[in-house]
């Protein structure tokens, strides 16, 4: 059957006040039962050929009942019941498997007391998908994405999705005081200029910036910590881009001279982050004076101490 609460009352009897015809869906009572459906009729219950179990489905009208037809399945057709005929509100099989499908379908809406279980019998209870809607649950004992979770700490609420996805976005936004352990990176990572400390290297390697040849030649480190150059031209000037403001930073440029070689760098025209153009501090202020073959290596290494004039360190003819 369907769990349900079928309608009942006792000793209700009355009569058909119109024909039910065989296969109609439409029911006349004479007498208003008292009740509205659902609710179980037996009409003409006298008369065992003729007897026949119905269920007013819907409606609230005594007079137009929508009934189903033959619950017990005892007629091949439908019988046609004649204006007139008997009809008794009784007590059926239908009224107790309504109850047995309620209790084995439990709807808990309301607080609970007492005891859901015996001595003997546990009671399992199952929530399929889908039982439990959102309007069942007390407002007050969820936690919505116009509040968090942090502020939240609680063993009696239910956070929704949405403030799980803002706690979650949030927390690997922004990892503040946490001890990560064993970590494999599967994208960059941005330090952001910020400070890392006790930390020990091993099997890691610089990214190798290209750069391009030019009188003025331009050098971001934004790209990297070392470069390598195959010089084309006569560099007049070197331009340096964001080189952190504060510490100790470093560039190396690995220059190789082209096929035609004698390429020259002049080191008394370098700008740092845009500033005015100082001349690279070399030892014993001997200045600079690359290799001359063509395909000659030289390796030179810019030393910065914040943003200010670099210091440059050069080690000549690779071959």
């Amino acid at each position: 059957m369907t769990a349900q609460e079928s309608n009942i009352v006792n000793a209700f009897e009355t009569t058909l006040a119109a024909q039910l015809a065989s296969g109609g869906s439409s029911m006349n009572l004479a007498d208003d039962p008292g009740v509205d459906s659902p609710a179980y009729f037996v009409i003409d219950p006298d008369n065992d050929s003729n007897r026949e179990v119905v269920l007013w489905a819907s409606g609230t009208d005594h007079s137009a009942a929508t009934v189903t037809r033959d619950l017990d399945s005892k007629h091949g057709t439908d019988p046609t019941h004649a204006s007139g005929t008997k009809v008794r509100l009784a007590v059926v099989k239908q009224h107790f498997e309504d109850v047995h499908d309620r209790i084995e379908d439990i709807a808990l809406t309301g607080d609970v007391t007492g005891t859901l279980a015996s001595a003997t019998q546990d009671v399992a209870t199952t929530i399929a998908a889908g039982a439990v809607d959102f309007a069942m649950i007390n407002q007050g004992d969820l936690i919505t994405q116009s509040e968090t979770i942090t502020s939240n700490d609680s063993d009696t609420k239910i956070p929704t999705t949405a403030a799980v996805k803002n706690y979650v976005d949030a927390e690997t936004a922004t990892l503040t005081n946490k001890t990560l352990g064993a970590v494999t990176l599967s994208g960059a990572v941005t330090g952001a200029d910020q400070t890392i400390s006790a930390a020990i290297l091993k099997d890691y390697a610089e990214t190798d910036a290209d750069i391009t040849s030019a009188v003025d030649l331009a050098i971001d480190l934004a790209n990297g910590n070392t470069g390598s150059v195959t010089l084309a031209h006569n560099v007049d000037d070197l331009h340096f881009t964001n080189v952190p403001t504060a510490g100790f930073s470093t560039f190396t440029l690995i220059v190789t001279q082209d096929g035609t070689g004698s390429r020259t760098m002049d080191i008394d025209a370098v700008s740092v982050n845009g500033g005015g153009d100082v001349t690279a501090k070399t030892a014993g202020g001997a200045g600079l004076t690359l290799s001359t073959a063509a395909g000659a290596i030289d390796i030179l290494t810019f030393v910065f101490v914040g943003n200010t004039t670099p210091y440059l360190f050069s080690q000549l003819a690779f071959a």
